[in-house]
């Protein structure tokens, strides 16, 4: 079925509406939308160039209504060009009215549900490759360990070929820990920039709420709701228990393959994302390394948390403060019974360091505990030095 309207094949949005109705054939938006997912309103403002189709749509349009070979390279090269020249008109086009800054709000807010939508699918390829990654990274290792046993024990025969089979396995081993350590930055980088386009999401809705009370006259007809784009259940395949090498192979070099596809992708939308020279809309920065503090509640499980350290706080100073007090009473009974002004010896060995541990959990910093704890010990050690001096009874002295 046609787009609803006429579509302005004077801009880049327009022409590639126009490479889109001709790719597809003429089918309904309502197969598109089973198909690919969002809802039929939206597919016709894709078709007809008034909103934007995601980069990942025009890939998958491709592949589903082009026969494999030259072809379809063509129309992939010729969509990707359409697509960026249609984006870099959309970030470039300005309203004056108040009714186009609503317009842009509200697609500032859709591209940012978009962006979320895409990073939850590259967060999920990242946690399957890591999933992927589990199986075999251990049984590399359990060749790695099984190689290790033959080089112990084979002869000078089997031994070169055991080390031959340990290089390699010790090589597949560090490839296969590259790939996790860069399957759990994607994942990372792809959280934060869910945690990000999110805070858009936020900040547009209250821009358009804002522009909603300014402009109340103005009609607009508003997009469709955002549908998040439906995954097949062969895209995550479950990882095998046993593979070959061969197999093996293949599916290192398929998982390196997408992690590289998937960090192109998020370094190219970091690197789009430029602070325009004029927008009266909040300017935005690196997601990465200027992501917006965001607010967030404390859950029961934080709080629960707090109230056991605290209470950890009251409770752990007491055994050691009584262990303190009695180790400086022994000394003090041992110096009126036996050796005299010498515990100060034994009770600095014993006593100093039980002392500054007790002043250290009681959170007390570290140096002012290392100044009170000798403070009160030479206290303690002048005082049981001068007790030990013969002095007169009281009522016996001069008078």
């Amino acid at each position: 079925m046609a787009p609803q309207r006429g579509i302005d094949e004077g801009t880049a949005g327009g022409q590639l509406a126009v490479f889109l109705v001709e790719l597809t054939r003429q089918t309904p938006v309502r197969e598109l939308s089973d198909r690919f997912g969002r809802s039929s309103s939206t597919w016709g403002n894709y078709l007809n160039g008034s909103t934007l189709i995601p980069r990942q749509l025009v890939g998958r349009l491709v592949e589903s209504f082009t026969p494999p070979g030259s072809t379809r390279n063509t129309k992939a090269v010729r969509g990707l060009e359409l697509w960026k020249a249609a984006e870099a008109e959309r970030r470039a086009g300005r309203s004056p009215s108040a009714g186009g800054e609503l317009v842009r709000g509200r697609q500032r807010r859709d591209d940012a549900l978009q962006q979320v939508v895409k990073y939850r699918a590259v967060a999920a390829n990242a946690e399957n490759h890591l999933a992927e990654l589990r199986p075999m990274l251990a049984h590399t290792q359990s060749r790695l360990e099984h190689a290790e046993r033959q080089l112990r024990l084979g002869d000078e025969r089997e031994r070169a070929r055991a080390e031959r089979r340990l290089g390699q396995a010790r090589e597949r081993l560090g490839r296969v820990r590259v790939q996790q350590e860069l399957a759990r930055r994607r994942r990372m980088t792809a959280e934060e920039q869910q945690e990000f386009w999110m805070a858009e999401v936020l900040s547009a809705q209250e821009e358009i709420s804002r522009l909603e009370r300014e402009v109340r006259d103005l009609v607009t007809v508003p997009p469709g709701p955002l549908e998040p784009v439906r995954r097949d259940a062969a895209d995550t395949p479950d990882a095998p228990d046993a593979v070959d090498d061969a197999d093996f192979e293949a599916r290192l070099e398929h998982i390196t393959a997408e992690g590289l596809e998937d960090a192109a992708l998020i370094e190219e939308d970091l690197q789009h994302l430029r602070p325009p020279p004029a927008d009266p809309v909040q300017p935005l920065s690196s997601p990465a390394l200027d992501k917006p503090a965001l607010d967030k509640p404390a859950t029961s499980g934080d709080r629960r948390l707090g109230q056991t350290l605290a209470w950890r706080r009251l409770v752990l100073p007491l055994p050691l403060l009584g262990v303190t007090g009695f180790l400086y009473w022994a000394c003090q009974e041992a110096a009126f019974s036996r050796i005299g002004g010498w515990a100060v010896i034994p009770a600095t060995v014993l006593c100093l360091p039980v002392l500054y541990g007790s002043l250290r959990a009681t959170t007390v910093r570290k140096l002012p505990a290392r100044i009170a704890a000798p403070l009160l010990h030479i206290a303690w050690s002048a005082l049981l030095v001068l007790d030990q001096l013969p002095w007169p009874p009281p009522g016996t002295g001069a008078r």
